[in-house]
């Protein structure tokens, strides 16, 4: 009997820039690019996790408002088998798109989500649901 996929709680940026291009992120010894934003803690807020995390990962120093939740979302996992995820969904505007890899982030990119590469390797979450969701709430 196949056991049921278990749940990674994660809280997630659409980063936006001026130019209306959004902020992927690739982690060491992985393939597939995402969302920045990484694994709730215990008693963490999800606004919390996404604030810890950009400056982690990103040295970003933001503030989360609850107002800029677009969502609960559920997906296969990216980097883990028999994982789904779920993740909270910020929109975050940014000012610049001078933002720097840090911690388990081995490559950025900014990319357009009208004009996308076929070659892009995406976590489904950012391919099925996120590119989709941008394209909406920047048209």
């Amino acid at each position: 009997m196949p056991s049921s996929p278990r749940s990674i709680y994660l809280a997630t940026a659409l980063l936006v820039s001026p130019t209306k291009n959004i902020l992927l992120v690739r982690k060491h010894g992985t393939r597939f690019f995402m969302q920045p934003g990484g694994k709730r803690e215990t008693g963490e807020r999800p606004e919390q996790t996404l604030e810890r995390e950009l400056q982690e990962e990103l040295s970003l120093t933001v503030s989360v408002p609850a107002q800029n939740h677009i969502g609960r979302f559920r997906a296969p996992a990216a980097n883990e088998p028999d994982h789904m995820i779920e993740a909270e969904l910020f929109q975050l505007p940014i000012q610049t798109e001078a933002v720097l890899p840090a911690a388990e982030i081995e490559q950025i990119i900014w990319i357009n989500p009208f004009n996308l590469s076929d070659d892009l390797p995406l976590a489904p979450f950012t391919q099925d649901t996120v590119i989709p969701l941008a394209r909406t709430l920047l048209s």
